[in-house]
């Protein structure tokens, strides 16, 4: 908890997507890994994600976007998973794997914004399965912290490999109940979000049924509080035993 008269650090507004593909098992989702060296969570396996940009609500994108809750989110979702893994779901147009490398690489340099690199291109995601159904907002106490909305979203089409950026330097395809187990484990360390957010959809037996499930939850945002047990802290959301009782 803050001390005694601080302010809270004001979370920055950011988009996370997890990205489900289908396999011999129900589905898999995609995670990254954090380098140990990170200011945010270090050595910890998250989705694809970050800060929304200013270009992120750019008029354009009304068009190249399904109809979803925080459209804006939603471009920030898909930019950041194209620059963070160079994968780019549903285009209605086919690109070359060669143009877009080169569109990510003045991406990530900064050289170009995203609707640019979609007007350029063509890029369309209109047709993407996507839906928004969490929001997370980090605990009052952290030094760094985000107000992230969650999106899903199940690939139609093969998404081939994985390409990291410094942000990561491993990736991982799992089930939910496989990441779960290994977490539970202490093989696989992860946010407490990330680790909620699993536990939603390892209940689903295929990705269309999590879709369908989840498309019309209300979404209300999610504040992670601290409760210290024995001189350990740990997270709660909103209806966990105890939540209401922490300032």
């Amino acid at each position: 908890m803050p001390t005694r008269g601080a302010v809270a650090v004001v979370p920055k507004p950011a988009a996370t997507v997890v990205v489900a593909r289908t396999t011999d098992e129900p589905f898999e989702i995609l995670l990254l890994r954090r380098p140990a060296e990170a200011r945010f969570a270090p050595g910890a396996y998250v989705f694809p994600g970050g800060v929304i940009d200013e270009d992120d609500a750019f008029p354009a994108w009304a068009d190249r976007i399904p109809t979803v809750a925080e459209p804006t989110a939603c471009v920030a979702a898909l930019r950041e998973l194209f620059e963070e893994t160079g994968i780019l779901p549903g285009c209605r147009r086919a690109v070359a794997s060669e143009e877009l490398a080169r569109a990510r690489g003045e991406l990530l340099l900064q050289r170009v914004r995203f609707s640019e690199v979609a007007a350029d291109l063509g890029i369309d995601f209109s047709a993407v399965r996507v839906i928004y159904f969490a929001r997370w907002i980090t605990p009052a106490s952290a030094d760094l912290r985000f107000d992230t909305r969650f999106f899903l979203l199940a690939a139609e089409e093969p998404l081939g490999a994985v390409s990291l950026t410094v942000e990561h330097d491993a990736a991982l395809w799992a089930t939910p109940a496989a990441a779960l187990r290994r977490y539970a484990d202490g093989r696989l360390p992860m946010l407490f979000p990330t680790v909620r957010t699993l536990e939603c959809l390892a209940g689903f037996a295929s990705i269309g049924s999590g879709l369908e499930a989840l498309r019309d939850r209300s979404v209300e945002p999610a504040l992670v509080k601290m409760r210290g047990d024995g001189g350990e802290a740990r997270p709660l959301a909103p209806g966990d035993p105890g939540y209401d009782g922490i300032p």
